[in-house]
């Protein structure tokens, strides 16, 4: 993305330094993103705040934050994430069996299809897999998704849902030492 003139602000306070650290458009910030600010922790709301991104831009916002991104989801007022176009994640722990844990993952799902929309997923390869059973018929899922959502106003009027496999070129192992996992959409349910 900094290659193609993005500015990036990269926050990671599990490492020193940016892995680009010469980078014109690499903003490197050694803390963590949580819900609140401490020592080694920004908000997410607060970055948003800072960093007066300009709603009209195609802005990009990219998380992989290792399950705290269920808790910030939750906290954040969906406003503030509407001066992004696009918004990256990669879903940690979505375990069917974990009841508590689904009912907090399917609200931010809720929450953010109120403004977003799925325009691509990929299973993490390296995270746990389980089969679910759809109308008798068993698909795979994964424990952790990368998932990509496009603001509602920006889809296009003809958009329509995918059925069946759904992986394309632009998809890859996480692990190249494993398969990569397919993702397939059940045919969906004519309303009747």
């Amino acid at each position: 993305m900094a290659d193609k003139g993005y500015k990036v602000l990269e926050f990671d306070g599990s490492i020193d330094d940016t892995p680009y650290p010469n980078h014109p458009n690499v903003h490197f910030y050694k803390a963590f993103v949580g819900v609140s600010d401490d020592a080694s922790t920004i908000s997410l709301a607060r970055i948003l705040a800072e960093s007066k991104l300009d709603p009209s831009a195609h802005n990009i916002l990219q998380c992989d934050i290792e399950n705290a991104e269920w808790e910030i989801l939750d906290a954040i007022a969906m406003q503030d994430l509407l001066a992004f176009a696009q918004i990256i994640f990669e879903f940690h722990g979505c375990d069917p069996d974990d009841e508590q844990g689904s009912t907090l993952r399917l609200r931010v799902l809720e929450k953010l299809r109120e403004h977003f929309t799925p325009i691509h997923t990929h299973y993490n390869n390296c995270a746990g897999i389980c089969l679910g059973v759809i109308d008798g018929i068993a698909y795979p899922f994964c424990h952790s998704l990368e998932i990509s959502y496009l603001r509602n106003d920006l889809v296009p009027s003809d958009a329509r849902l995918v059925s069946g496999l759904a992986s394309i070129a632009l998809d890859s192992p996480c692990s190249a030492n494993k398969a990569d996992i397919p993702v397939i959409f059940p045919n969906p349910t004519p309303k009747s």
